[in-house]
């Protein structure tokens, strides 16, 4: 097994990349967009494989200190405005970076110009 500073090197924000590369082996694994809930960490932005019986391959797990311990969340299409909290289809917001809007107010709002 890789090191946990050498496999968090390695993978760490390549998840998706990994994952696909996995893909192009086995078209029977399913790509799972979603958090990985570290015991350490926290909960973690992450993507995985799901293989045909419903176990998860995870190739990037390395990279995590609990190296598999912790739980995997699948991405439910919701994400929350930054500004008023409302929740909302992924597609429906409008984005800033890393944050997600519900409507042009609550962006202004959020950055201080309405």
């Amino acid at each position: 097994m890789i090191p946990i500073d050498e496999a968090y090197i390695k993978y760490r924000g390549k998840c998706k990349q990994f994952c696909e590369a996995e893909i192009e082996k086995d078209a029977t694994l399913t790509l799972v967009r979603g958090y990985y809930h570290c015991p350490i960490w926290g909960k973690q932005a992450h993507w995985w494989l799901v293989k045909s019986d419903g176990s998860i391959f995870d190739p990037t797990v390395g990279q995590f200190p609990s190296k598999g311990l912790g739980e995997y969340e699948p991405f439910n299409g919701l994400v929350y405005c930054a500004n008023c909290g409302k929740e909302m289809q992924e597609e429906e917001a409008s984005y800033e970076s890393n944050y997600a809007f519900c409507s042009y107010t609550c962006h202004g709002q959020f950055v201080g110009i309405l």
